[in-house]
């Protein structure tokens, strides 16, 4: 068939007729696998020309892989080929897309080759703009978007600069859980494993001041607790700042962490002001290490932020820029204060913004940068290289640090980062889930070996020690967080979760074992122990205090295996600051005009951070940074 095919190609040429003048207008529609699962192209052919492409289903994750459907689809059909420029932090879709129309090209019986020249690059400029603002944000996450809106409504000028060419940062892919003290935990039964729990807390040697005055503070409130006779889940903002700083082995700055869990339900309260609809169950997500983790009903993953946070700025007119594709290049500095952000667009076109409020530096961690994390690291002997794989986006590279450390500004506790304990082996990603990371794990023996409620760098050190560094998350397919599309708690079609080949489904334990190469005989046994622990509430081989309802097994069939592996998530190191969310120099000075917020701060975590602290953590401290600089 192919020599047939060349031979008339052959003669159609030789009669001056081009192999596409017999291609065949009309409408091909062809899949291709991208970083999520498949995406659906379908494109129309009219006069042996690309007409239109446009994707009809995938799960890639908004607003990161976006601009494939703004920017790379109509170069596509603008220059009439696939070989355009990818779209930066969305490569893997680029290609899918790319190779989908190839797919629907080839089946139009068009030679591909024709649609493969290099499209032109875009024209770049030689302009300087300046902006004169109250307020300049440096970082487009939920850090940045916060400042933004607390500023706007605060009636201040502000431009925001994000490099991406969208806004969102690592928000936008994390899994948006947010940790609260006493918020939806009324139908939370406290058990036997808990109280002791705060009763070590409670009996720990006082090492300063503030740890004191929490002390006393949840003594207090245990005692009230006690003689209440309630049996509900005890719970306060202390707690939640005792149990965050044990968990950094207490090297975080308490005064950061108490300001944190003093401010998350004031900032719960108003995301909800601003649309967010919180599902009303609190949870306990992957190290969070207690029931006080919450959710939306309206978005899936922490893009619901984001997209709440562009939403509210729209609606109420607020006065902020946003300038995407531009990064931030250096701080204008006069008189020994910051006045401003020098940036450069990727067209070439340059900024000059001056701030007469000040500039906040929300720019992420530097998980993305393999020399940068293992400069610094002092957890995993300098093996976090490129075969590690990373839950956050490429853009995730330590920009704002650089650029803090030139104004003067001091670091602190750099060399502590963080790996997520269960992420997808090739990508880092955690999208891939089926029910909760903290349901039970066992490794291809099918046996547990790790409290699944501990620390995330116990969990990570305790699966990275398995056969291949690699284990299962096992859930029930009822507790998995589906929803009636058919998607998982990150929006991920489960269909292509299965297809992926990391993570299976069986409706009997015995053919799951079978399907993912799991010891059958001991998977069984091991999930008969973990239902018993959960039936009774107590006696669990691993110390679990508790069996949330997302992590129960005893309902029957059908089940999910998937395969895991940890992955660099969150560097607690970073630049210095005080509860105002002012930066300091190294000898504890405020520097005029400079602020920071989020992962590009450190003090807040210490060497572990809590799960489900980081969207807090970012939320609180943009809007505190914006208030600073509002005078408020």
């Amino acid at each position: 068939m192919e020599k047939l095919t060349i031979i008339a190609s052959a003669v159609l040429l030789s009669l001056g007729i081009n192999s596409s003048a017999i291609a065949k207008d009309g409408t091909y529609v062809a899949s291709e696998v991208g970083r999520n699962g498949s995406i659906k192209v379908q494109v129309v052919i009219k006069d042996s020309k690309i007409a239109s492409v446009k994707v009809l289903d995938w799960s890639e994750t908004h607003p990161v892989a976006d601009q494939t459907k703004t920017e790379l689809i109509p170069e596509i059909v603008k220059y009439q080929t696939t070989n355009v420029n990818n779209i930066s932090g969305a490569t893997l879709s680029s290609f899918a897309i790319k190779g989908a129309v190839n797919k629907c090209l080839k089946e139009a019986g068009l030679d591909v080759k024709n649609f493969s020249k290099a499209a032109p690059k875009p024209a770049m400029h030689n302009e300087t703009i300046t902006e004169n603002v109250d307020v300049v944000i440096v970082g487009g996450g939920g850090a940045g978007l916060s400042a933004a809106v607390t500023a706007g409504k605060a009636g201040k000028k502000v431009v925001l600069v994000e490099k991406n060419g969208f806004v969102g940062g690592n928000t936008s892919v994390s899994g948006g859980c947010f940790n609260v003290a006493n918020v939806h935990q009324e139908n939370i039964t406290m058990t036997e494993g808990q109280k002791k729990i705060v009763e070590g807390i409670l009996a720990e040697k006082v090492l300063n001041p503030l740890h004191e005055e929490l002390l006393n503070k949840v003594k207090k409130q245990w005692e009230e607790y006690k003689a209440s006779g309630s049996d509900k889940l005890f719970d306060s903002p202390e707690l939640h700042a005792l149990q965050t700083w044990k968990s950094g082995d207490k090297k975080a700055n308490l005064e950061l962490v108490y300001t944190l869990t003093q401010n998350v339900r004031p900032m719960m309260e108003e995301l909800a002001a601003m649309g967010v609809n919180w599902n009303g169950k609190a949870n306990q997500f992957v190290g969070a290490l207690w029931p006080r983790t919450q959710r939306a009903t309206n978005f899936k993953s922490g893009v619901g932020y984001v997209d709440t946070f562009l939403e509210y700025i729209k609606a109420k007119k607020l006065p902020v820029q946003i300038i995407t594709a531009t990064a931030a290049n250096d701080l204008i500095i006069k008189d020994g204060r910051v006045a401003g952000v020098l940036a450069k667009n990727k067209n070439g076109t340059r900024y000059v913004l001056n701030a007469k409020d000040g500039v906040l530096l929300a720019t992420g961690g530097f998980s993305a940068n393999v020399k940068m994390r293992n400069e610094y690291d002092e957890l995993w002997n300098k093996k976090l290289g490129q075969s590690t794989p990373s839950t956050n986006l490429p853009s995730a590279t330590g920009d704002g640090i650089t650029l803090a450390k030139k104004a003067g500004a001091g670091l602190t506790q750099m060399g502590w980062i963080q790996l997520f304990p269960a992420g997808d082996p090739t990508t880092g990603a955690t999208s891939f889930k089926l029910g909760e990371n903290s349901c039970i794990y066992v490794n291809k023996d099918g046996k547990r070996y790790v409290n699944e409620s501990e620390r995330r760098d116990v969990l990570a050190k305790a699966n990275l020690a398995q056969p291949g560094g690699v284990f299962y998350v096992i859930s029930s397919a009822k507790r998995a967080l589906v929803d009636k599309d058919g998607r998982n708690a990150y929006g991920v079609k489960v269909e292509d979760i299965l297809n992926s080949g990391k993570s299976f489904k069986a409706d009997t334990l015995e053919e799951l074992a079978k399907k993912a190469g799991i010891n059958g005989k001991n998977l069984v046994a091991t999930v008969k122990k973990w239902n018993e622990f959960c039936e009774n509430g107590t006696g669990d081989e691993m110390g679990r205090p508790t069996c949330m309802d997302d992590h129960r097994l005893n309902e029957g069939g059908p089940y999910y295996a998937t395969l895991m592996t940890p992955s660099v998530h969150h560097t607690m190191g970073g630049v210095k600051i005080n509860t105002k969310a002012q930066v300091l120099n190294d000898a504890g000075n405020v520097i005029p005009g400079l602020y920071a917020a989020g992962e590009v701060t450190g003090g807040v975590h210490g060497t572990n951070r809590v799960g489900c602290n980081a969207v807090p953590d970012a939320l609180v401290f943009g809007h505190i940074a914006a208030k600073t600089m509002a005078g408020k």
